[in-house]
């Protein structure tokens, strides 16, 4: 289910990121995942757990949370707009590799040959997505590489975020965790975009549709879609609930054909289906 509404949110983003920056972007998202987040945890009546954090489980999310949607977000979010959703959502959710890897090395899990056989699969993936745009014209190319080193700088971020993660869930509950996370995550986000140089210009051409956009995009992936991984991850590996969560390109493909009228080529399609399956394989781990 995760993967499914951060397909839906990806497709969202590359609507939005025609009239803003990726700055904005991410700061525009996040304030419906807050109120989201904040909302729920008082409705289910866990309120009071935020007041049992210690300083080691608040300095956790603090890193992960700001390793993983300040910086690994805001890279994902310029690879969409460089190479477009079909391309740089492969590339970025093969994060899974490193989570596996990560997992093996500091977190006791096991290396299995599914997992062999699933990196290889991903990694061939990632080569035919990302050789792709060497095929482009060279005025493109810049535009491409620079997507293509983008979307790799997401997948680091988000697979060290995400084994933080796995460790702070072993004592927490999701919500606090989507919660507590925006507290960092808004003010950074904030002070980011308000620096920028480019941040007179990046709304300006703004409309009710955009930012309405923004915030179902926020709502639905870092709100939703983020709660349906915390759970998963709370109850499974790291190395079992990362690739299950990267079917994403799977349902991204398929949405950038059918309704975002981007161009696909075989090669691209080849690709996000060997990502696919060496998730699936890495899953079988």
């Amino acid at each position: 289910m995760a993967a499914l509404f951060w397909a839906i949110g990806a497709s969202l983003y590359k609507t939005s990121l025609h009239n803003v920056s990726p700055a904005w972007l991410n700061l525009f998202r996040s304030f419906p995942a807050a109120i989201y987040a904040f909302l729920a945890l008082y409705l289910l009546g866990k309120w009071d757990l935020l007041f049992e954090l210690d300083v080691l489980s608040v300095t956790g999310i603090a890193i992960s949370s700001l390793l993983v949607f300040a910086v690994g977000d805001t890279l994902y979010f310029i690879g969409l707009k460089r190479i477009g959703i079909a391309k740089a959502v492969p590339i970025a959710y093969s994060y899974s590799i490193l989570v596996a890897m990560i997992s093996v090395a500091f977190l006791g899990e096991t290396l299995t040959s599914s997992v062999l056989l699933g990196t290889v699969a991903v990694v061939s993936g990632i080569w035919l997505v990302g050789g792709r745009a060497e095929k482009e014209n060279k005025q493109k190319q810049s535009h491409s590489k620079l997507g293509i080193l983008a979307s790799l700088g997401t997948l680091i971020c988000w697979a060290l975020g995400v084994c933080i993660f796995k460790i702070i869930l072993t004592n927490m509950d999701p919500f606090v965790l989507l919660s507590v996370r925006m507290l960092f995550l808004l003010p950074s986000l904030g002070i980011f975009t308000i620096l920028s140089s480019r941040t007179e210009f990046s709304t300006r051409h703004l409309t009710k549709s955009n930012i309405l956009t923004m915030f179902l995009s926020g709502l639905i992936a870092i709100g939703v879609g983020d709660t349906f991984f915390y759970y998963g991850l709370e109850t499974t590996r790291a190395s079992v609930g990362a690739p299950l969560a990267s079917a994403t390109p799977l349902f991204s493909t398929i949405i950038a054909i059918l309704f975002l009228k981007e161009r696909v080529s075989k090669r691209v399609v080849f690709g996000t289906l060997l990502v696919t399956a060496g998730t699936a394989l890495l899953t079988l781990g």
